[in-house]
């Protein structure tokens, strides 16, 4: 298969270690996409919007050469948003405690419910607090995305054909890319 084939389209099948390059190539573009979005232009955060459709592409592959359908991806999309949430949390305050405390200052406003000063709050601090909050937001879709990729890669791989194609490898496809 080559690169195209696995991170344009949702059909067939794809083994463990073509997964793993796939979701590597993925990931590694994903994060510089957030480095431009912060410290260059927020325009880069359009980019997200490409990058999900291959990680559906390359995951649907994945849970199809496991037998499974793709639509089970919106497990892993939900198992990652309440991991990355978690590590986020538990991260904020150790790697980046300027932006914790000017996080807490802003949700002070917010508990008050005075949304007017949580706003203007907000509005100046925008910039100031994307950057600061850069290593913890990095960090966090590293780690919550190596757990997704070590899980869907460790499912098992349907040895026999089933209605998603043949088994990776096998009819033409090769295993990794080409």
């Amino acid at each position: 298969m080559d690169v195209q084939t696995v991170l344009l389209s949702p059909k067939g099948r794809i083994g463990p270690r073509t997964f793993l390059r796939g979701f590597i190539l993925l990931t590694g573009g994903y994060m510089l996409m957030q480095l431009g979005e912060i410290f260059i232009a927020p325009v880069f955060g359009l980019l997200s919007l490409g990058f999900i459709y291959m990680y559906v592409c390359v995951f649907s592959k994945r849970l199809h050469d496991a037998g499974q359908s793709g639509w089970l991806y919106l497990l892993f999309l939900v198992g990652y948003i309440v991991v990355n949430t978690i590590v986020f949390m538990v991260l904020l305050p150790m790697l980046t405690p300027n932006a914790y405390e000017m996080y807490m200052e802003f949700f002070g406003y917010v508990m008050n419910g005075d949304s007017v000063s949580a706003e203007n709050f907000m509005q100046e601090n925008q910039f100031v607090l994307a950057r600061a909050l850069s290593p913890t937001l990095i960090a966090s879709f590293l780690l919550s995305s190596a757990v997704l990729g070590f899980i869907g890669s460790r499912l098992p791989s349907d040895p026999d054909s089933n209605r998603y194609g043949p088994p990776p490898g096998r009819g033409g496809a090769s295993q990794t890319f080409s």
